[in-house]
């Protein structure tokens, strides 16, 4: 079954409009931290990228600026046309392509928050692997919910069918890349990042935003009041402690990496 059809659509809607419109919460703040993180796992120099799901192509074009050669495909086809108006380089190409029709190998492929909307996770992942030269490596980027943020809203999630995320369809931890990292028979490293969005004051800023169209969308009770004291024991007791720990981040980072053979 294909529970995200309509994901092609919907993501198109969303570049016309634009992201900055669209998200609860400052989008480009999110996608600088994430692309910061995938760029300072690897050297870029001399490798040969596929960015699967460029988006609008900001990462594409960082890796391809830090000296990689950069194939970045997206099913949008507005946000490659903002990609090829925006982002040009030598090094940097970008095609509106289904990832299933590509024919190359590449030392590097990267997603960036796009493993979520996947119908089969396992199969896309499979697919992505066979892409991949000797000694190459999958680096995926995914929403994290194992921290004070996951913990409030898997709860709405699966006791009420609440739709917490418009087209994510996965909801995955670390110990689900663990699962992954065995069924491919790959290496995995990974670590989290944009704490304040797990359990600091984007959280709350998110939350004012986000609840309150959570509970408008489950058909809940919606009272502004009680959201209000939600929100201040929220920065009373959650976003005051520390969370730092290695689970505790919005954005998990996943590093697959091929076994050497001998």
């Amino acid at each position: 079954m294909n529970k995200n059809k309509n994901l092609k659509n919907f993501y198109n809607k969303v570049y016309i409009k634009g992201e900055k419109k669209h998200f609860t919460i400052k989008r480009e703040t999110v996608s600088l931290s994430e692309i910061k993180e995938v760029l300072k796992q690897i050297s870029w120099k001399g490798k040969k990228v596929l960015d699967v799901g460029c988006g609008t192509g900001l990462f594409a074009f960082s890796a391809a600026k830090k000296g990689a050669i950069v194939s970045g495909v997206d099913f949008s086809t507005e946000a490659i046309e903002i990609a090829q108006s925006q982002y040009i380089h030598k090094n940097l190409k970008f095609s509106s392509t289904d990832v299933n029709k590509i024919k190359e190998k590449f030392d590097v492929i990267v997603s960036n928050g796009t493993l979520e909307h996947m119908d089969n996770p396992i199969k896309t992942l499979r697919l992505l692997k066979r892409h991949l030269n000797k000694n190459g490596c999958l680096i995926i980027t995914s929403p994290n919910w194992t921290n004070p943020r996951g913990h409030m809203l898997i709860p709405l999630l699966l006791l009420f069918d609440a739709p917490i995320t418009l087209v994510d369809i996965h909801y995955f931890t670390p110990i689900d890349f663990k699962n992954f990292a065995k069924k491919l028979d790959m290496k995995l490293s990974w670590n989290t990042f944009d704490r304040s969005w797990g359990h600091g004051k984007i959280l709350v800023e998110d939350f004012k935003k986000r609840i309150p169209n959570v509970l408008r969308d489950s058909k809940l009770p919606n009272d502004k009041k009680k959201i209000n004291l939600l929100i201040k024991w929220i920065e009373k007791n959650i976003s005051s402690m520390k969370n730092d720990l290695p689970h505790s981040g919005a954005t998990g980072l996943y590093i697959l990496s091929l076994k050497k053979t001998h």
